[in-house]
């Protein structure tokens, strides 16, 4: 008799969610609002052996982890994800690079990827409690830092929230990131006029997830290569 695929699939991932995962609660900060996803939602973990599984999954923008919700029903993250090529959650990839995971936008000859960072510090609030208008703010009694190690703030102390979008180009199986629109440019330097018209004529943002896609869709439609 052949063994049930399913059930086989479903011991093996309780035995390494008891021994290969990182037990680190996320307990000591609401990082909620650092999550990719507004919340833990089912997703696929497909690992580079062949093998998936089920799971409910989110990205902490925060502390670079794809995370799990364990046996516990607490937050765990994968303590070996150099063995997992793709997570997909929501019909979204996200595909293992140097063992961080970023997104798959824009598929194509050149595939556009994104990795979203939230970064948070601890700032001192001014005499008359002035902060920058243009940060995130909120409080907190303590913060859980990147590296671990917990700090608590005193009473003129916020977390500024910072979020960046970090975007990669994936041709023939090498992936770039790129810093600016004029990198961007280079890399395409035997059509850099080409690339640089059209950049002007949709007025492109870096910093607009949208207005990148839209400059790598028509790279791919115009059969623009390096």
């Amino acid at each position: 008799m052949k063994p049930n695929i399913h059930h086989t699939l479903l011991i093996y991932f309780l035995l390494i969610s008891n021994f290969g995962f990182s037990q680190d609660k996320k307990d000591t900060l609401n990082l909620k609002s650092s999550l990719l996803f507004p919340q833990f939602t089912e997703g696929t973990v497909i690992f580079k052996d062949g093998s998936s599984n089920r799971a409910m999954l989110n990205y902490d923008t925060s502390l670079d982890e794809m995370q799990f919700i364990g046996p516990k029903n607490e937050n765990l993250a994968f303590a070996e994800p150099e063995k997992i090529s793709m997570v997909i959650i929501s019909n979204r990839q996200f595909i293992n690079y140097n063992n961080h995971f970023v997104e798959i936008l824009v598929d194509g000859n050149v595939t556009l990827c994104l990795k979203v960072c939230q970064k948070r510090f601890a700032e001192k609030v001014g005499a008359y409690g002035g902060t920058s208008p243009s940060s995130s703010l909120t409080t907190y009694s303590s913060i859980r830092l990147s590296d671990g190690f917990n700090t608590k703030l005193s009473t003129n102390e916020v977390i500024k929230i910072k979020t960046e979008f970090l975007f990669y180009l994936l041709q023939d199986d090498r992936m770039k990131q790129i810093f600016n629109l004029n990198d961007l440019i280079r890399h395409f330097s035997s059509n850099k006029e080409l690339l640089k018209k059209e950049i002007e004529r949709q007025h492109t943002k870096f910093d607009t997830i949208d207005s990148m896609k839209k400059i790598i869709n028509w790279i791919n439609a115009n059969g623009i290569v390096n």
